[in-house]
């Protein structure tokens, strides 16, 4: 595969992964507002997403393909164009009658409109970036092994040798070093930073070919596994979930520390990779989730901030933190279309998966008639303005991320949140007709 198409289908799903695979609902009956708080965070998740994304791009620069942006992007249009549609028709669901029944079967259609719409978006895209990716690709030459010199255990422990080089201490040491690791940071960065990286090294595996053995260590992914089940506790899992994770994590580990060997790179190093995924993305949700909580402490105690106005616009800093650190990575490692295809995928999994979430989460209840208010509704026209704009200002200029983009989108974000501030002290009115979440 491309890289954009690699990005494109795989970066948002695991970097949301818990919040994607959650088992419990996120809305309860109980709470009326809280439909329509989640609904809100969503659609400001993929405005936030959108902007940091190309605002990052635009520092360093980028020229797209101006098929893969056309496409990306009124695809986003289109769904936020039919997600807008949608979300403000009204639904009665209470006790088994008839017109509750229909209300849940429109529910459903629309839902499967979205999944079905988006699965062959993804299936166009997987064809397209695996046929794009073959005709490119170079003929390998047959390399002829030689078996003359391999050593006894290589048929267990795998097929790579044993390095003697460094001993296990020197390979430790080098994984939780974050001062050599980035030494190329600002020295305010690195000293902040080297304390957090020391404890963090201990738990998640990185697995990437600029360190020795490609980042294997043995005993990190050990930890790892006995420390993923703990982690987990922080999202709410039951008894028995907890358990089988539990179970399956702890064997895991078990089975890891008997069949491999820490001074040898395993064979399929893959999979140790998707291992430090998996626990990144569960830890960045749970610190994502108490930067959420002070946010809404202070923000909506402090200036009395409309229950949606502030999801809409001040949570999910954590996610924009991180996205502009992993693409800041993918472009000093020089790989430009996996940094676009990111910021694609981030947006437009956070478009198409809000309606399929909310309806999966219980969302749509008998206390939520209409999911919308009028300030996520202004939020959708400002997303669309902003797509807009920016497909024409890329397009005017050769099909590259400027700096100038980078203001152009500065003042918009700028103009978004003041407009939504001026609708908060009732110094404009909204853009739409819906009420306000008070």
């Amino acid at each position: 595969m491309t890289q954009f198409g690699f990005s494109y289908l795989f970066f948002a799903p695991c970097l949301l992964m818990p919040y994607y695979t959650s088992a419990w609902p996120t809305c309860s009956v109980k709470v009326e507002k809280l439909s329509r708080l989640q609904f809100a965070k969503l659609i400001g998740d993929a405005m936030r997403h959108f902007l940091t994304g190309i605002m990052v791009l635009c520092v360093r620069g980028y020229k797209v393909e101006g098929v893969t942006l056309w496409s990306c992007i009124i695809f986003m249009m289109l769904g936020i164009l039919y997600l807008t549609l949608v979300s403000n028709r009204k639904h009665h669901i209470h006790a088994d009658n008839m017109e509750s029944s229909k209300h849940l079967v429109l529910l459903e259609l629309r839902v499967l409109a979205f999944i079905l719409i988006f699965c062959i978006v993804l299936i166009t895209i997987l064809a397209v970036s695996y046929s794009t990716f073959a005709r490119n690709k170079l003929p390998k030459k047959e390399k002829h092994g030689s078996f003359s010199d391999m050593e006894s255990d290589d048929e267990i422990l795998g097929s790579y040798p044993k390095q003697r080089i460094y001993s296990r201490r020197h390979i430790w040491l080098q994984t939780v070093n974050g001062n050599r690791i980035m030494r190329d940071s600002h020295v305010v960065y690195r000293f902040l930073m080297v304390p957090i990286f020391f404890v963090l090294a201990h738990f998640i595996p990185v697995i990437s070919k600029d360190r020795y053995l490609i980042g294997w260590v043995k005993y990190i992914n050990c930890l790892c596994f006995l420390a993923l089940p703990v982690l987990c506790l922080f999202h709410q899992f039951d008894a028995v979930q907890f358990i089988v994770v539990a179970i399956v994590c702890w064997t895991s580990s078990l089975l890891v520390y008997i069949s491999t060997h820490s001074m040898r790179r395993p064979d399929h190093v893959w999979l140790y990779s998707l291992l430090g995924l998996a626990m990144s993305s569960v830890a960045m949700c749970v610190l994502c989730r108490e930067i959420e909580n002070l946010t809404w402490q202070y923000i909506g105690l402090r200036f009395d901030l409309l229950p949606d106005l502030n999801a809409l616009m001040y949570f999910g800093l954590g996610e924009m933190f991180s996205e502009a650190i992993l693409i800041k990575g993918l472009q000093l490692r020089k790989m430009w279309d996996a940094s676009f295809g990111a910021v694609m995928s981030m947006t437009t999994y956070g478009v198409f998966l809000a309606f399929p979430l909310l309806y999966y989460h219980d969302c749509y209840n008998s206390n939520s008639k209409i999911i919308a208010t009028a300030s996520t509704e202004t939020c959708m026209l400002f997303m669309l303005l902003i797509l807009t704009t920016s497909l024409l200002h890329i397009s005017m200029s050769g099909y590259e991320l400027r700096t100038s983009l980078f203001v152009y989108l500065m003042a918009e974000a700028s103009v978004y949140v003041i407009f939504q501030w001026m609708t908060h002290h009732t110094s404009v009115y909204p853009l739409t007709f819906l009420h306000n979440l008070k």
